[in-house]
């Protein structure tokens, strides 16, 4: 079933109509399965939109909804429910449009998509622009996600206090990391694929690049984000480290291009702090990732942080790491790697200075 917004009292005259008319359509998939279409035209947006388990939202590619409050602009979930695990509103297809959180004119720290507790949720063809101090997409707690062809454009740190935020957060639900909704479970976000996407400025008023493209910054023991592919983005200008991922297993980071970049990649273990916890709190425990993998990427002028910047614990390290057939051009930053059991190395002419440290069991093609 197919449902028009307009149908349902949005105006693109009026927040509240809007605001109002978009979450009537999309409480329909409360009934079953539907797809929600917004047409072309500016919907101003003052509360979160809650999208539920089933749902296609479909914008037209001129369609903006444009953030007139300070919340974000869409969530799959309520602070009143209290999901578990991968068991909340999942099936869930997002589609075309801008997601403008109008940042210039609303400088309030929130986050464009925050989507959590969910299996199979995918992202396509979305523009997310002009975010202030939060993310573009908060992928916290999913089982599948897919973000593909999208564009995120400008972010402004407006109080200078969120040199961490990523345009995607890959996140798990623990106390601080994701406040919207849910137990706090250590549910993590695995088996996901983020490809074909862009990353850069908008360049529209105090916007700016982001200041980390793709990552995570909230880890527990034992618990991995498994099976992560990043390929065939561009990360343009980034203000950090561009990729950010923390322990994992079977990551693979493959044909993208990073471009004047201050850092490139950063993959840490865990070795102290609240990353180090069992996710009761009463132990600590030193821990690495498994099955990193960074392949035929493109590094343009990269610094004055690392290009690579891959670490861990010399009592838990990193195990099987392969950099293989990696370009550098222009000025790029040396490779740090610490504590590694068993890395692949294809060193070209271009690969930059390799600072090694507690690597063992390593092959050199």
């Amino acid at each position: 079933m197919v449902i028009n917004v307009l149908n349902f009292g949005a105006t693109t005259q009026n927040k509240w109509r809007d605001t109002i008319g978009i979450q009537r359509a999309l409480n329909q998939a409360k009934k079953g399965p539907v797809t929600v279409y917004i047409p072309a035209g500016t919907y101003h947006i003052v509360k979160a939109l809650k999208i539920y388990a089933g749902t296609t939202l479909l914008l037209d590619k001129e369609t903006t909804l444009l953030r007139k409050g300070r919340d974000a602009l869409l969530k799959n979930g309520s602070s009143l429910r209290r999901y578990h695990h991968y068991d909340g509103h999942g099936n869930i297809r997002i589609m075309g449009g801008t997601f403008d959180m109008n940042g210039n004119h609303y400088p309030y720290n929130n986050t464009a998509m925050c989507l959590g507790h969910a299996r199979e949720v995918e992202v396509s063809g979305v523009t997310i622009k002009n975010v202030v101090g939060g993310h573009g997409i908060d992928a916290c707690g999913l089982d599948g996600v897919h973000i593909h062809g999208c564009e995120f454009l400008g972010f402004y740190d407006v109080n200078g206090d969120r040199s961490f935020s990523e345009a995607i957060q890959l996140d798990l639900f623990v106390k601080g990391a994701f406040p919207k909704f849910g137990y706090n479970d250590g549910t993590i976000t695995q088996h996901a694929i983020i490809e074909n996407c862009y990353f850069g400025n908008s360049h529209e008023g105090h916007m700016q690049a982001w200041n980390r493209a793709i990552g995570s910054h909230a880890s527990r023991v034992d618990h991995f984000y498994n099976t992560v592919v990043i390929q065939h983005n561009v990360f343009d200008g980034m203000q950090d480290y561009a990729l950010t991922p923390l322990k994992g297993k079977h990551t693979l980071i493959h044909q993208n291009v990073f471009r004047n970049c201050a850092g490139g990649i950063r993959y840490l273990g865990v070795y102290q702090g609240k990353n180090s916890w069992t996710l009761d709190g009463n132990t600590h425990v030193k821990q690495g990732g498994k099955d990193f993998c960074v392949l035929d990427n493109t590094f343009i002028n990269i610094g004055p942080k690392d290009s690579l910047h891959i670490r861990s614990h010399a009592e838990s390290p990193h195990e099987k790491v392969e950099i293989l057939k990696n370009v550098f051009e222009g000025q790029c930053a040396p490779i740090s790697l610490t504590a590694i059991r068993g890395l692949t190395l294809q060193s070209e002419l271009s690969t930059p200075k390799c600072r090694e440290k507690h690597i063992t069991d390593k092959s050199m093609i």
